[in-house]
């Protein structure tokens, strides 16, 4: 399946590009596609899954493991005014949209989409 949109990137005369294929969605605006270097798209659209379980052990050999938003070592709190958000926006925006999330790294972005999507799916 293919599929291809294009809306306003924010800024005159600038649009970006959309296009899923087999699961993998490849967004540009301008010239910037990013990728793995296997050729992975750095975004892959799947259904949500719960957090995989790690071994104590395995996360505390090195520390930095536990950081990895995917593990959800420490329970998703606050931020209650993006999740109201976002979940506006699933209920009340068209029936096939995407939202893009940007900010520094750290900030937290992938664990309100995992809380958000596990909500989603709860509701």
């Amino acid at each position: 399946m293919s599929t291809a949109a294009t809306g306003d990137a924010g800024s005159a005369g600038s649009g970006q590009t959309v296009r899923a294929e087999g699961g993998f969605a490849y967004g540009v605006i301008g010239a910037d596609l990013h990728v793995f270097g296997d050729g992975t798209p750095l975004c892959v659209l799947e259904n949500w899954r719960p957090p995989p379980h790690a071994d104590a052990r395995w996360l505390s050999e090195l520390p930095s493991r536990m950081l990895n938003a995917r593990y959800a070592v420490v329970d998703f709190t606050g931020r209650d005014d993006e999740v109201d958000e976002l979940a506006g926006w699933r209920d009340e925006g068209p029936r096939l949209g995407v939202r893009w999330l940007h900010g520094p790294g750290g900030a937290g972005k992938t664990r309100l989409v995992a809380e958000f999507a596990a909500r989603s799916v709860a509701d």
